[in-house]
């Protein structure tokens, strides 16, 4: 289980994931959800904070990267497990269930949560309304996402070697060939990026 709290927080203001919600850290949230779920729980930092960040003592720290795509990559150096679940601790209201479900590959690579596309969407150019994009089979991905660990490690070797950023680990996948499936996620598992999230909370 790799848990990313490694963000600089620029888009927020400050670094989100030591907010206090409902008495605790939001990153504590993810971390005892999943705490008994998996044999080992790795929690990504940014460097700076991992020797200040208190953890229980299943937990194992490591540094970060700059981008995501690189606290991923740091965090599966640090396991040798088949099946690796890479979550953001930005979504503190993933429920367990979520957790388990991604986590039973069965014949693929990788799976991820996600829910149907429920607005119309609009593409705009200089603020103007361009056309109206068809949602028929529009998705929005969630985390926690599962992968093959081995699976996953090549396909980051790969995009490291290219200069290739991903939004996410499954389009890693889907770049180098790789079958992910989908679960139904949750309309609760909201990610907090901008403070105007807060109040959602």
């Amino acid at each position: 289980m790799i848990l990313l709290a490694g963000g600089e927080g620029k888009r927020f203001g400050f670094k989100k994931q030591y907010l206090e919600l409902k008495g605790k850290p939001i990153y504590m949230h993810s971390v005892e959800k999943v705490i008994d779920l998996f044999d080992e729980v790795i929690l990504v930092l940014p460097k700076e904070d991992v020797e200040k960040v208190k953890v229980p003592s299943k937990v194992r720290k490591v540094g970060g990267g700059k981008e995501r795509q690189n606290s991923v990559f740091e965090g599966l150096l640090c396991t040798e497990a088949d099946v690796v679940v890479v979550h953001d601790c930005a979504r503190p209201f993933a429920s367990r269930e979520l957790f388990l479900k991604v986590s039973e590959l069965g014949e693929f690579e990788g799976k991820i949560c996600a829910i149907p596309v429920r607005d119309t969407l609009k593409q705009v150019s200089e603020g103007m309304v361009v056309r109206t994009v068809d949602r028929t089979g529009l998705w929005h991905a969630q985390t926690p996402q599962g992968f093959l660990r081995k699976v996953l490690l090549e396909c980051h070797l790969r995009a490291r070697a290219e200069g290739f950023y991903a939004t996410d680990d499954a389009m890693l996948l889907e770049r180098y060939g790789y079958k992910v499936a989908v679960v139904m996620g949750e309309l609760s598992n909201i990610k907090i990026t901008f403070p105007e999230d807060l109040f959602l909370f």
